[in-house]
This record gives structure tokens, sequence and C-alpha cells, in this order.
């Protein structure tokens, strides 16, 4: 079932890390007005944000798996739609559909995950499920850019396709509904409503997803600025640019090992708290580099590594502690949480790209305010008191 959860959380990443290395073709075939290929990316991330405002709801009704098994359907009926297109516009409006179905992984995944395990436990869970799905963006670009070298920018909507069909077959097979039909909630806007503004007025869930929102949203800074800053700046060549970015990944990946080797034993807001901090620590020496210029690039990979690295401590425990007090809407609160982190991680990295200079030092500074404002939530929404040692 980690297996299952973490592909489905996944097909998000896939329709974009490997769509990438396309986006020159798609300009050079499609575009011939003011849409560019690059709006088809724009589109992507609206109907990603949108998608998770619903899905929640959806589930606390009619259960995990029917919303699952539409989302994933729609995921592949919208990728198919998108190699087949004709004109950019079509192209648009398929990313969106894509898009909107594509964080139902997400989403739900987190729901069924507290619908299993209380909260240490659900956060150890979670890091589980994040290893798995790691795994796509280290591997998503390499495989995108094959595809085009081999075919072209259409096939890797028919791989996405069959991806998601893959992922079909994993949630018939091996997840479960894990919802009961005596714990299922009413869906009406009202009630809906009322579930979104429970979670807005609980001061820890609160605490844990903007702790999550500003951390990550850390890393869509690193990812709008990062590539200009590595060519330009530092005349790194693209194919080292992506074995730069793997690092982050493997970074990633180190720490959710160690929060599925630790969390049961200090506990998911110990080790939220920790990874709070080595986010703030990593941003502090970001911008030290940054200004002074010490260590050259690697004074800025290194720093970066730490942040985007420490997400692994932070992502699987707010998701945790976040969804903790609302078992009966472990949905809505899961998608309020994906929402609120989407959004401020775009607004993030639209804001750094007004203030590029041509060096590093704004997408450092953006950084350390994110990671500051993350601490803050974590030490004082969350709470400054450790809780105690969980009986084992």
């Amino acid at each position: 079932m980690t297996w299952a959860l973490g592909a489905l959380t996944a097909m998000g990443a896939a329709a974009i890390d490997c769509y990438l290395p396309s986006l020159p073709a798609i300009d050079q075939e499609l575009v011939t007005g003011s849409i560019t290929a690059q709006h088809t990316l724009s589109a992507f991330f609206l109907g990603l944000a949108i998608g998770q405002l619903f899905y929640g709801p959806l589930s606390d009704r009619f259960g995990r798996r029917r919303v699952m098994f539409i989302g994933v359907s729609l995921y592949i009926l919208a990728s198919l739609a998108c190699a087949f297109a004709s004109r950019i516009e079509l192209l648009l409006m398929g990313r969106f559909l894509q898009a909107l179905a594509a964080g139902v992984g997400a989403v739900i995944g987190r729901a069924v995950v507290r619908d299993l395990y209380r909260m240490d436990q659900a956060a150890q869970a979670q890091s589980f499920i994040q290893m798995v799905f790691l795994i796509t963006p280290l591997l998503a670009p390499t495989i995108g850019g094959y595809i085009m070298l081999w075919f072209d920018w259409r096939a890797i909507f028919v791989v996405l396709a069959v991806f998601g069909g893959l992922c079909l077959l994993a949630l018939i097979t091996q997840i479960p509904e894990t919802l009961p039909v005596e714990r299922r909630q009413p869906l009406n806007p009202r009630a809906v409503l009322h579930a979104y503004g429970q979670v807005l007025r609980h001061r820890r869930s609160m605490g844990a997803i903007l702790t999550s929102a500003f951390a990550f949203a850390c890393m869509f800074t690193y990812f709008a600025e990062s590539a200009l800053v590595f060519t330009r700046v530092y005349d790194v060549a693209a194919e080292d640019y992506g074995l730069l970015f793997a690092l982050n990944v493997i970074g990633l990946m180190v720490t959710n090992f160690i929060n599925i080797r630790l969390v049961a034993r200090v506990g998911a807001l110990t080790m939220l708290l920790i990874g709070a901090i080595m986010v703030w620590a990593g941003a502090m020496a970001l911008v030290a580099t940054a200004a002074t210029g010490f260590g050259n690039l690697w004074g800025l990979v290194l720093p970066l590594i730490l942040v985007v690295g420490s997400l692994g401590l932070v992502g699987a425990n707010a998701a945790a502690a976040a969804l903790e007090p609302f078992g009966k809407r472990a949905g809505t609160a899961a998608s309020l949480q994906g929402f609120i982190q989407m959004a401020i991680g775009a607004a993030a990295a639209t804001i750094v790209g007004f203030f590029h200079d041509g060096s590093a030092l704004p997408m450092a500074l953006t950084i350390a305010g994110l990671a500051s404002l993350g601490l803050v939530c974590r030490l004082f929404l969350v709470g400054l008191k450790l809780p105690e040692k969980p009986a084992s």
C-alpha cells in the first residue's frame, strides 16, 4: 500500500518533471499567438491548487477509493487529450484538467494515512510514502529527456497516461477503503465551509500547515530561480544542473529515512521543530554565502541541500500534526493543507522573479524570509513546549 500511495502522490510531480524537456518543441510546433508553452505550466499549477480544495470533502462524503478512482481515470483521459492536442489552446485545457486530477493522490493519500494511524505513526507512514514519491523527481526529468530524444513531445503524455493506468491498477489491487460508511460526512457548502473554518481556527493544525507551507515555499523559490542563477551566474551546463537538482532529492531521501527511524521515539512535533530549525539554519548560511561570495558555486549548493533536504523532516510531520485533530474530516483538512502550501509556494516563486538582479542574493533573502516565517509558526502556533516522549 505504501508503494501504491507513493505512486498516486507522484502523479503531479511526474506530469511536471517529465514534461519540462518538451517545452521548446511544443513552442515550435503549436504556438502561433500570445499563448506559449510556458502558459501550459502555469495552467497546471492553477489546476493543481484548485483541485486540492475539492477532493478532501468529496472523499469525506463518498469514501477514499471511489474519489481516487475518478481522479486517476480523469488523469489518464486528460493525458491522452494532451497527446492528441492540435492547438495550444487545447493543450492548455488538457493540462488544466490533468492537474485537477493529479492532486487526488496527494490529498487523499494523507487522509488514508490519518484513517489508519495516529500522529507519530502517521508521520512515519508519510515518510515511507515520501521515500517512494521522491523517486519521481529523481528520474522523471531524465526519462522525459530520453523520450524527446527517441520520439516527440506527444509521447511524453502517452507515457504519463500509462503511468496513470499503473496507478489505477495499484489503487484497485493494493488500497482498501479506509473510511467506513458510518464515519462519512455530509457534503453541502455550509458543512464544507464549516469544516474549513474548524481547521483555520485550530491553532496547532494551522501552525503545522503554515510551517510546512513556508518551508516548502523555500523549495518553490529554489525551483524558480536556481536554474537562472546557476547557469547564468556560475556558467553551470544544463546537464550538470540536473545533477545538482538530484543532490537535493537525495538529501530529501536521507531525511525521510531518518524520520522513519526516529519519529516513533521522539514524536512528530519534535521532529517538525528540528526540521524547521534546519531549514532556517540552511537559509541563514545561504544568505551569508550569497552576500559574500564565499565558496563560489558550492557555497550556494551546500546550504540549498540543507534547506531542501530538511523538508523531509517537515512535510510528513506537519501533515500528521495538521490532520490529527480531524479524524472525521481528514480529507477536508488535507485539502486545505495542500491548497495553502501550493498557494504560498506559487506566490513565493512569482514574487522572487520581480527582484531578480542577476545575482543569487534575491533568492537567498526570499528563502531566508520564508524559513524564518516557518520557524516562527512552529514555535508560536504549534507551541514552544515539546511533547513528552511517547510510551513504547
